[in-house]
């Protein structure tokens, strides 16, 4: 009986032991990204980033997810350091394949195709069903907008500026 109170001491020290950070690697910026999701408040937050923030849910064959990256670029130019974008790649081929993709569609902002990192920030928007899906955080981390398909810059203007006001 002891040693299974100790056990289970044991097991609740390592369980509180994460802070529930994880990495993600990145094809295209070596420092790749870390986030921190709380469940609870569901917030997704990015470490050291404290603005709104936008995650890009794409395929490689998708022609309308090929259409939304100019209009990502564009948001991204406009909106300099006050807003950032991520790309997660949903159908890797591989580093080599997925590099080729990010240069030829011009995806320039930090993309992860990495499987684990893909399937876990789908899951905290609650599974991604359809490409492209972008998803708008506030600078809390809590998702305020859901844009399934493709969309015109002046949808995302709008949500952009709501949360910087």
């Amino acid at each position: 009986m002891k040693n299974l109170i100790i056990l289970a001491i044991f097991g609740l020290f390592l369980a509180s032991c994460g802070d529930g950070s994880r990495h993600h690697m990145s094809l295209n910026d070596k420092n790749g990204f870390d986030t921190t999701y709380n469940v609870e408040q569901k917030e997704l937050k990015i470490s050291g980033w404290d603005k709104p923030y936008m995650l890009f849910f794409f395929s490689t064959m998708c022609g309308a997810c090929e259409s939304q990256v100019p209009i990502i670029n564009e948001l991204i130019k406009e909106y300099g350091e006050n807003i950032k974008v991520y790309g997660i790649m949903g159908d890797t081929k591989g580093f080599d394949s997925d590099i080729f993709v990010l240069k030829e569609k011009n995806i320039n902002f930090p993309t992860t195709s990495v499987p684990k990192s893909v399937s876990y920030l789908s899951s905290v928007v609650g599974g991604v069903m359809g490409t492209p899906v972008t998803y708008v955080f506030d600078k809390n981390g809590r998702a305020t907008k859901q844009f399934l398909g493709l969309y015109p810059k002046s949808a995302f203007d709008s949500e952009i500026k709501r949360l910087l006001d």
